[in-house]
């Protein structure tokens, strides 16, 4: 009751009712997924603690509580990712391999992307987030990316490897969409918050430009795939 009436906490509540954050939770479909979103929400009992030595309220000293939505991606993990939550307003781009075209491209413009690499090319880009995409040596390349503490866990659906991908307990993504060299600006005009874009070797510096110019006019973020399939607030 004291607490209550004391005018930091006052402010204090004042700022939690319009900066709050529920939680969202997961979209299931059948077998496919959309990850949900942390919450977050004012401790106010340890905001007021926080600020009782200042005698004055600021919010950068307020201490918030992460809100789990109820239906989480780490609940079920045997669903398959066909998107990121389209409220972080970011996409993904995922590289086939190595050899493509857009590499030198991205990293001299420090643009965010995530490769799939196998025993021979593990580590080779250390600038991209790296996925395990070698299924013949896929140990040899985990090990790799467990010492170097870059093992994103997420696993690219093929035509065959579901039941790998599932018995390994990995994220199971499915790109939303595939990008080549012949279908630039109709990919471009589907485009939306979320999507996973898989980038074919025959895209060039030019066609992977008119993508990401596109997103800065809608501003739309590129980010990690793992970032993006993420419930963290980031």
């Amino acid at each position: 009751m004291i607490k209550s009436k004391d005018p930091i906490m006052s402010s204090i509540k004042e700022y939690a009712k319009d900066n709050n954050i529920d939680a969202v939770n997961a979209k299931i479909e059948d077998d496919y997924i959309i990850p949900g979103m942390y919450g977050k929400r004012v401790n106010e009992v340890k905001s007021l603690m926080s600020l009782k030595s200042l005698g004055i309220f600021n919010s950068t000293f307020l201490i918030f509580d992460d809100i789990k939505p109820e239906v989480s991606l780490n609940n079920n993990k045997d669903k398959i990712i066909i998107s990121g939550n389209p409220k972080k307003k970011s996409i993904s781009l995922v590289l086939e391999n190595d050899e493509s075209n857009t590499i030198t491209y991205l990293i001299s413009n420090k643009i965010n992307a995530s490769l799939l690499v196998d025993v021979n090319s593990v580590n080779k880009n250390p600038f991209f987030e790296q996925i395990n995409n070698d299924f013949d040596n896929y140990s040899k390349v985990e090990s790799v990316l467990n010492k170097g503490k870059i093992n994103t866990n997420i696993c690219i659906l093929g035509r065959s490897n579901e039941d790998f991908c599932l018995r390994n307990k990995k994220y199971i993504v499915k790109p939303s969409k595939v990008l080549s060299s012949g279908n630039v600006l109709s990919i471009k005009k589907s485009l939306t918050s979320g999507d996973i874009l898989l980038v074919k070797d025959s895209v060039d510096a030019d066609d992977i430009n008119i993508i990401i110019e596109y997103l800065k006019s809608k501003d739309i973020k590129l980010v990690k795939l793992s970032d993006l399939i993420s419930e963290k607030i980031n």
